[in-house]
């Protein structure tokens, strides 16, 4: 029963590790910021950031971020680098990572090597 324990406890062990070296505590995320309509140049760079980093917080280690209720959530973007969202003109801040927008600004955890997009533009829905 002893060596059971042993084997499952270096097992776990073994486990916790793997995990950690999955994601290092530092590590780089490429930032792309389009302005679209408000015609200011796009911003393109490469940042360290830390396990739990999100695509707003990266944004905010480069941009000044406005934060407010854009639409559901007073945590979203409503602003970047003083360009906010413009409903009467239907213009809005979306972000994707790696291509998909099936993610959540501050909720989706980047992993090496992502490539996170904001992109201010005209919803055509």
């Amino acid at each position: 029963m002893g060596t059971v324990k042993r084997i499952g406890g270096a097992v776990f062990l073994l486990a916790a590790l793997v995990g950690c070296a999955a994601t290092p505590k530092q590590f780089p995320v490429a930032l792309e910021v389009d302005f679209g309509p408000a015609g200011r140049p796009p911003i393109s760079e490469e940042l360290t950031v830390g396990r739990g980093a999100t695509p707003k917080t990266l944004l905010a280690q480069r941009c000044a971020v406005e934060t407010g209720a854009a639409c559901c959530d007073p945590r979203e973007v409503s602003g970047i680098e003083g360009v906010a969202i413009d409903p009467a003109a239907n213009r809005w801040w979306t972000v994707s990572v790696n291509g998909s927008t099936k993610v959540s600004p501050y909720r989706t955890k980047l992993k090496p090597g992502d490539r996170v997009r904001w992109s201010y533009r005209a919803d055509d829905q």
